[in-house]
């Protein structure tokens, strides 16, 4: 594969801004329309139930060069249409540019309601114009694992931007934490020794340096690293979407 490029985390990289809870949007009576590449319903969706005090926060991340990038990507059902919307309301209100369009995402991965091996076995990949200096602030619908918002910022840094926050409609459980603990990495060595990173650099061509929080504790939980080799060795089921 392709291998998506990540860059370490800063150790003060703020948790991902968080708007509503799953079960509020899953309610929402625009979210499938919005999913599916519904322009109108997921400005619906986005008005409703984005939070201002969530938006106001961000605004401390507002500097002179600072710009939006939403996630924008097709899914199984058509195109997710939430990151455009979200990121043209923070737009409007924060007063900074949304790059719409100009970073897209190339593979589309199925992450919607998967589990975690295939999230971790289908990296998104993504092309496109990052502006030099210009400091991002990640917009997506949903974190997980965190391994699309990590790919995606690996993408702008290794092109010259710096990615400053993330924020999204609605996050898994515990999973605002991107970026990676020094006792979590510590805890993997600890358990795999070298050979778990020698495994992800040759499988997915970074360290596990370069792993979010959620990720890393996903590895944790596993039976060991023989079966971290059988669900994510090129050519196994990893799970299903």
């Amino acid at each position: 594969m392709d291998f998506a490029p990540r860059v370490p985390w800063p150790p003060d990289f703020p948790d991902v801004f968080v708007h509503t809870t799953v079960k509020l949007r899953d309610g929402h009576p625009d979210y499938a329309a919005a999913k599916s590449g519904r322009a109108d319903a997921a400005l619906r969706l986005a008005a409703d139930i984005m939070d201002g005090a969530v938006i106001r926060e961000l605004g401390a991340f507002c500097s002179e060069d600072a710009r939006l990038l939403p996630v924008s990507a097709k899914e199984s059902t058509g195109f997710n249409g939430i990151p455009d919307a979200m990121a043209a309301i923070l737009s409007r209100t924060l007063g900074i540019p949304a790059d719409r369009d100009q970073v897209v995402q190339t593979n589309v991965v199925s992450h919607t309601r998967a589990d975690g091996w295939h999230r971790l076995s289908s990296p998104a990949t993504f092309d496109g114009a990052v502006q030099p200096d210009c400091a991002y602030i990640l917009v997506d619908d949903h974190v997980g694992l965190g391994g699309t918002l990590a790919n995606l910022r690996g993408y702008v840094e290794t092109r010259g931007g710096r990615v400053v926050a993330a924020t999204t409609l609605t996050k898994s459980r515990d999973s605002d934490r991107l970026a990676l603990r020094r006792e979590t990495h510590d805890a993997l060595h600890a358990r795999f020794g070298g050979d778990l990173d020698d495994f992800w650099r040759e499988i997915f061509g970074h360290g596990l340096d370069c792993l979010t929080e959620p990720e890393a504790g996903y590895l944790l939980r596993s039976d060991g690293l023989d079966r971290i080799r059988d669900r994510l060795a090129p050519g196994e089921e990893a799970g299903s979407a």
